[in-house]
């Protein structure tokens, strides 16, 4: 039986947390923002997840309408595999037939070693994480033993999202 995933801390950034200045900072020079004044670089809220061994993230899009762009999540203590599927309707089948087959679907997996930090595609990509204890990275075994611990960093949305995915915004449906 799957543990199911607990939330351990949903809060504002607008209290002071010393912990996070460190990654808030190499969240402002990551490439993507190599043109952009940190400064400008709003994130306003954390979300702390926790992980036990074997529970993966069920398949979604993040809500369009509650967020902006801008969504860093870092990586701790134990490994995974995320995998990302974009479909051109924007509905999702869990069985995906290959490119070469027709499908409209595509798929990628990135592995988050401890400590990894990203930047969710945000929009139109359903992304998950499976539920299971043992992943294959490069023919090597990566065995999810240990708990792992996420943090996500977002820019609460003030108004209507008016991105170019009306087919995945529930802003736009």
């Amino acid at each position: 039986m799957l543990k199911r995933t607990k939330m351990i801390f949903l809060f504002s950034l607008s209290l002071s947390f010393s912990f996070l200045s460190p990654i808030l900072e190499r969240i402002s020079s990551c490439p993507a923002f190599k043109n952009v004044d940190p400064d400008s670089i709003v994130l306003d809220q954390l979300t702390v997840n926790e992980y036990p061994p074997g529970v993966g993230l069920s398949p979604h899009i993040d809500t369009h309408s509650a967020f902006e762009d801008i969504i860093f999540s870092l990586s701790l203590a134990g490994p995974c595999i995320m995998e990302f599927r974009r479909y051109e309707d924007g509905d999702w089948c869990p069985k995906v037939e290959s490119p070469e087959d027709g499908s409209n679907c595509i798929k990628k997996a990135i592995y988050l070693p401890p400590r990894s930090l990203y930047k969710e595609g945000r929009y139109a990509w359903h992304h998950y994480i499976p539920h299971h204890k043992i992943d294959k990275v490069n023919d090597r075994i990566i065995r999810r033993a240990s708990r792992r611990v996420s943090f996500t960093l977002r820019k609460v949305r003030a108004g209507l999202c008016k991105c170019e995915f009306p087919q995945y915004c529930d802003s736009q449906r």
